[in-house]
This record gives C-alpha cells, sequence and structure tokens, in this order.
C-alpha cells in the first residue's frame, strides 16, 4: 500500500476497516473498492494490480545495505504515541536504535536560519532535557532541528529525526556528518519509502509524526508562516502540549513563537517550566547522562566544581580566590564545563552548577 498513490495512511485504515486485513484488500473486487470512500477508478485499479517486483526487489536491497528496520502499526515495537494520532504511519522506516520507539519524548522544532538567541535556546534546553532523561525528537533540518539534534548527542542523549525522505538519503547535504551520529547513536525514522526525495509535500506529513511521538512539542523561533507552527498546530489536534519560547517583538524569528503565547501555547523561559507541565516526572535526581558527564570532568574540573552551587552563582573573582587561580586561568575550565552541560553562565561573570 505504502506505493499506490493517493493511498495514505488514513486511507489505508479504512480499507483495512472495511475489509478487515490487508490480503482482504489486494483480493477484493473493483466494485467493492470503489464504494469505499475517496477511492476512485485509477486507486482501485492500482491496488488491484500485480505487485510491482522491481520496486520490492530494490527495496529489500536498499533496505539491507543500511541496515534498516521496517515497523508496522501492528508491531509490538510501533510507538504507543504515534498510534494514537488521526493517521498514523502505517509503517515506519528505521535506521538505529528502535528501542527509542519506546521512550518518553519532546520534539523541538524551529526556524531554519536563527538568531543567536535562538542557537543558545535550543542547545540549552536540548542538553537539559536530555539530561533528565527525555528523547528528544526532531527534523534534522537546518538550523533549530541540527542544534537540539547535536546537542543532545553532544549530552549523552538520545535522539529521533524524523524525515521527510528515505532514510537512505541526505538532506540537507551538509547534515551527512550529523546523519551518521545519529544513526550510530539514536534514531532516523521515515514514512517515506527508501530512496524518497524530499519534496515539498513530504515536510508536512513528516511534521505529525514528530509531534505525534512527542508528550508536547517546543517551537523556539519561528515565522509567521512555517513548518514549525505546522507542528505546533498538529501537536494541538493531537491533544499534545505546545510549548512557545518568547522573543524580541521586533524579531521576525520570533513572530510565530509570540504568536503562539497569544493562542494559548505555554510560555516557557527554561526547561523547568516545561517540566514542571509535564508534571515533575522529569526532576527527581541527577540523571545518567548526568552522572556519566560529572565521571568524566577532569582532575581540574572537578576541583572547580566543588566551588560552585547548583542553588546560587558564585562570581568569577570570588571564584578564582576559592580556586587559587587567577581569573585567565579559569576561563578555560570554566568554558569546557559549560561545554560538557555542567555549568551555566549567568548575567555579570557569575557561575553556578546545573545540578
Amino acid at each position: 500500500m505504502l506505493s499506490i498513490p493517493g493511498v495514505g495512511p488514513r486511507k489505508t485504515l479504512d480499507l483495512i476497516s472495511k475489509f478487515n486485513s490487508l490480503d482482504n484488500i489486494f483480493s477484493a473486487g473493483y466494485k467493492d473498492l470503489t464504494r469505499i470512500p475517496g477511492i476512485k477508478d485509477k486507486i482501485a485499479r492500482s491496488i488491484l494490480n500485480d505487485p510491482d517486483e522491481d520496486l520490492i526487489a530494490g527495496q529489500s536491497k536498499l533496505i539491507e545495505k543500511f541496515q534498516v528496520n521496517m515497523v508496522t502499526l501492528w508491531d509490538d515495537s510501533y510507538p504507543e504515541q504515534l498510534k494514537q494520532i488521526y493517521d498514523p504511519p502505517i509503517a515506519l522506516f528505521c535506521r538505529g536504535n528502535i528501542d527509542l520507539l519506546s521512550t518518553d519524548s519532546l520534539g523541538m522544532v524551529g526556524t531554519r536560519t536563527p538568531t543567536a538567541y535562538g542557537k543558545d535556546v535550543s542547545k540549552e534546553f536540548s542538553r537539559d532535557l536530555a539530561q533528565r532523561g527525555l528523547t528528544i525528537v526532531s527534523g534534522a533540518a537546518k538550523g533549530i532541528d541540527s542544534y537540539a539534534h547535536e546537542a543532545c548527542l553532544n549530552a549523552k542523549g538520545s535522539t529521533i529525526a524524523v524525515l521527510g525522505n528515505g532514510v537512505d538519503r541526505v538532506y540537507p547535504a551538509e547534515n551527512r556528518s550529523l546523519y551518521d551520529k545519529i544513526a550510530k547513536n539514536g534514531l532516523l525514522i521515515s514514512e517515506f519509502l527508501m530512496g524518497s526525495k524530499p519534496d515539498a509535500q513530504n515536510f508536512p506529513r513528516r511534521n505529525r509524526i514528530i509531534s505525534g511521538l512527542s508528550l508536547g512539542t517546543i517551537v523556539i523561533e519561528a515565522a509567521e508562516r512555517s513548518g514549525s507552527l505546522i507542528s505546533a498546530y498538529f501537536a494541538l489536534d493531537q491533544n499534545r502540549e505546545v510549548f512557545s519560547v518568547p522573543g524580541p517583538v521586533n524579531s521576525r524569528q520570533s513572530r510565530g513563537t509570540n504568536l503562539l503565547i497569544k493562542q494559548g501555547a505555554k510560555l516557557v523561559e527554561s526547561v523547568d517550566d516545561i517540566l514542571e507541565e509535564l508534571g515533575g516526572k522529569y526532576k527527581m535526581g541527577s540523571s545518567q547522562g548526568q552522572q556519566e558527564l560529572l565521571l568524566a570532568a577532569d582532575p581540574a574540573e572537578t576541583a572547580l566544581l566543588e566551588h560552585l552551587s547548583n542553588t546560587e552563582g558564585v562570581h568569577i573573582d570570588d571564584l578564582s580566590i576559592l580556586a587559587g587561580q587567577t581569573t585567565f586561568a579559569l576561563l578555560g575550565t570554566l568554558l569546557q564545563l559549560e561545554m560538557k552541560g555542567l555549568i551555566q553562565q549567568l548575567p555579570g561573570k557569575y557561575f553556578k552548577r546545573r545540578f
């Protein structure tokens, strides 16, 4: 059914509801098929045609080459969250760790041309949520998507990239390194056949999967008309949370996020705002990823961490006295700790531990 033009997930489910199984659909008569709303002559004839053996062979070859697992709507490994939407994908082509399909996830989307503010927020939110055990779901596009995936992977977290093309293709081409990292340490998924190109009409369909997999979707910088807002509206239709990061009123990239807030999206200024909305389930203690980061700190970093608190900031001048080092000597260590997500720099050159 995946290769028949005009037969999407909803029509497939309608057909299965009428005929009880895929086998019964393919053995049905022409008249029985055309009685189904939306099944016209051309679609009915396509269903009744003999299978395209060349297409099947080509798909099988690519699936084997890229070590892809195909998860159907009827498999135990199909994500429960996704089953609940109106038009769940009939099948998912999965490249990477399919166990991530059963994890608690949050979608993170935004503009392809973020400001420095958007970049920083996406990296910080992704890292902090990953360290609390949440899987970050995005679309592997330029901009916010890429920063979210990268920050999650750098924090030793779990990430899923939902593609608008086949999982064997890289789009945009500059993200090849990111694709390879996600395939190795996360999960690439798509409902589109192997070899499918990134056609424009694929991306709204991709967006409903991002929101459908997730407990909620976080929007970080988006124009008034953008794919990110489509993801947010899908999330609303799917009865999922929508979190929007506010931005400057004179920023084009923030017009969409500010609009969402006007329309009732949850305004979020920190990860804690998101976790509070999820019921506090993810606030307990340090995650395994955080513990691993602490263990990875070198002796100089560990010594500096002992002088920092996770409740209030310490000024760099005071830290210099406590550590017995010049402020210049401290800057390199502080930068490394910040990059690892272990500390946060506050305004005025104050620093504090993240946990």
